[in-house]
């Protein structure tokens, strides 16, 4: 019987997920991917062939009891700032039950073992916590992400089996936040390992400032050497761009770029935008809007490697778990056991829920449903309605009302104000028309001026609009699960996780077209706008498609319904996403015997015709754009480099 083709993984990233285990953290998608994709992997695995282990590699934050991980016997050297110093290894293991598929199609639940290990120095990490994952200064952020990136390497290019190193034969770099792992390791570990390096989200690379001319001083802050390093790889305008460094080293090492929404080719989604340069969107935008636009968005950053390189695109998915059939937080044990805590923690007082009837409905009740059961959903409406609003909403001889939804993060990205545009004529067409959101701006300058736009709203239309910026993930689940609508107005979404969420729980999503929000394409409304600069021309072509959305649910109620059942069966299942990456990495082992016969060809050819003085006179490749790596490899072997 043949055996199975044994691969060792490794999935490296500074979120892991799990935060709610006390050792993970997530601050958005990433987060979540690398919680949510192993076990994908896992379930897939034997249709391959494969004997899969996937270990998870991510720092060890301050937060973090050290004390209940398994320390490892090893400590690994870094060098930062001219100084050394050592990190500390731990390991921690979590066991989940997976169904996985066999080769013939059938599926078995079993518990699979999943493995993460954590890298710890003081010196680097002491300033995190949970809720403080990425440094404001850029030069305290990138001597922590190369300082990790240095454990890593050490971590995997050790040998010595008695400190249980990794043996991978597959690395997955999750962003550039430890994507500089390559430049640390030799060239035998590099020879052995695929490398792979997805984006997450190019709008952040990591860019530090440089003084004049001192690019190589530079990089050696962050432990590496080299002017020509610095000019090939990391120099971005005058500024050390790690994003750069990543792109171009896993390149070159034959490994994939990839990134969270499109397709395998880079035609669509998120992977085709970074495709795209200024002038292209400009081009585009122009098109649009039918007079050149005022601003647009590269969703690149300028960074042309992203127009030079390949790269492809794998849609994250979503677990199970967020179905509202399977949804934890819609049932009543999930309440009491927030009012346990809440009590526990503000004493006999305390509270779940503002409005007494919810608070005992949702206690009391379960509001699992599904598209064949929506009674309970129209109930979790008219509950929702109650606790932003104080009434049910629903009067004899009025319209019933229509509850659109706002959810994330008042950052720049978002764009949420666009809706803000919106409303007075949204109240005109529909008076029955609410708001709800739940969305709160991070620590920092831009936060009360953020929040206070919507914070002016809810007062400006106390029975209208609804506006909490505190994180309550109860609230959040039942008003997605309570809302008609979920406006989703990204300025850039490279995947999109809450237009998702919405349409699982069967609240119609309205978005921009704009990376994985494609997705919603015919379970949704889409509206196209590029011109960043101009967001009263935004807001008009956004409530054009309110409008639409609106007519439909007054005039074709069973439209409308059909359409909340569409978005309700929409496939988020990890199965395909995770069989993509399950053939990225055979692709990597493919590659490196590509490479390794190419070398092969090359060191034939120059022993067999190396000294032919045809050869030596004639043999000139051509550099630039009309390079040939094969013609480059040969010149060098002649030249004995």
């Amino acid at each position: 019987m043949k055996r199975p083709l044994t691969m060792r993984l490794a999935l490296a990233a500074w979120e892991i997920g799990r935060r709610s285990s006390g050792f993970g953290a997530q601050v958005g998608g990433l987060g979540l991917v690398l919680e949510e994709l192993p076990p994908a992997l896992h379930r897939v695995a034997a249709e391959f062939d494969i004997a899969l282990t996937v270990d998870t590699l991510s720092p060890c934050f301050a937060h973090y009891d050290r004390e209940q991980l398994t320390r490892l016997d090893l400590e690994i050297p870094a060098r930062i700032e001219g100084r050394q110093i050592e990190f500390e290894v731990y390991q921690k293991t979590f066991s989940e039950p997976v169904t996985l598929i066999d080769g013939r199609g059938g599926e078995h639940t079993k518990p699979v073992t999943l493995r993460n290990l954590y890298f710890w120095n003081a010196a680097e990490l002491h300033w995190t916590d949970a809720d403080t994952l990425y440094a404001v200064d850029p030069w305290q952020g990138l001597k922590a992400y190369s300082a990790v990136s240095q454990a890593i390497a050490g971590y995997l290019g050790a040998t010595d089996t008695r400190r249980r190193p990794g043996r991978y034969h597959t690395v997955h770099l999750h962003d550039y936040h430890v994507g500089l792992t390559p430049f640390f390791l030799d060239a035998s570990a590099l020879e052995r390992i695929a490398f792979h390096f997805t984006v997450h989200n190019a709008t952040y690379q990591g860019l530090a400032p440089v003084e004049m001319d001192r690019g190589e001083e530079a990089l050696a802050r962050i432990g590496l050497s080299g002017r020509s390093l610095f000019q090939d790889y990391f120099d971005f305008f005058g500024h050390l761009n790690p994003m750069r460094a990543c792109l171009r080293r896993v390149h070159e090492l034959g490994g994939r770029i990839a990134t969270v929404s499109g397709d395998l080719d880079g035609r669509s989604g998120y992977a085709y935008e970074l495709s795209q340069s200024h002038s292209e969107i400009l081009a585009a935008a122009t098109r649009q809007k039918g007079a050149p636009p005022v601003a647009v968005f590269v969703p690149n950053r300028h960074l042309d490697l992203f127009e030079k390189l390949p790269i492809a695109g794998i849609t994250n998915g979503l677990s199970a778990n967020n179905r509202p059939e399977n949804l934890p937080a819609l049932r009543a044990a999930a309440v009491r056991k927030a009012y346990e805590e809440a009590r526990a923690r503000d004493g006999a007082g305390a509270r779940v829920f503002r409005d007494d009837e919810v608070q005992v409905a949702r206690l009391t009740d379960d509001f699992d449903f599904d598209a064949a059961r929506l009674e309970k959903r129209a109930r979790l409406k008219r509950l929702l309605h109650r606790e932003c609003f104080g009434w049910d909403g629903e009067q004899e001889g009025e319209p019933a009302p229509i509850l659109f939804a706002m959810m994330g993060r008042l950052v720049e990205q978002k764009n949420f104000e666009v809706v803000l545009r919106c409303l007075p004529e949204l109240f005109e067409l529909a008076p029955e028309a609410r708001l709800v959101v739940q969305a709160g701006a991070p620590e920092g300058p831009e936060r009360r001026r953020r929040e206070a736009h919507f914070t002016s709203a809810a007062e400006t239309w106390p029975q209208r609009v609804f506006f909490s910026n505190t994180w309550d993930p109860l609230l959040a689940k039942m008003i997605l699960a309570g809302s008609d609508f979920t406006l989703v107005p990204s300025q850039f979404e490279p995947c999109g996780l809450v237009d998702y969420e919405a349409s699982l729980l069967g609240s119609v999503v309205i978005a921009r077209r704009t990376g994985g929000l494609s997705k919603m394409d015919g379970i949704g409304y889409l509206y196209d706008w590029l011109d960043v600069g101009d967001p009263a021309g935004e807001a008009r072509a956004l409530f054009e498609v309110i409008e639409r959305a609106v007519r439909v649910l007054r005039d074709s109620p069973d439209e409308h319904a059909t359409l909340i059942r569409r978005a309700m069966a929409v496939d988020t299942s990890w199965d395909r996403a995770a069989r993509q990456y399950m053939t990225l990495y055979r692709y990597g082992h493919l590659a490196k015997k590509w490479r390794l016969e190419r070398r092969r060809t090359v060191a034939r050819f120059a022993t067999k015709h190396g000294r032919d003085p045809a050869l030596r006179d004639f043999f000139r490749p051509a550099g630039g754009e009309f390079a040939d790596p094969l013609d480059q490899a040969l010149l060098a072997t002649l030249k004995g480099d």
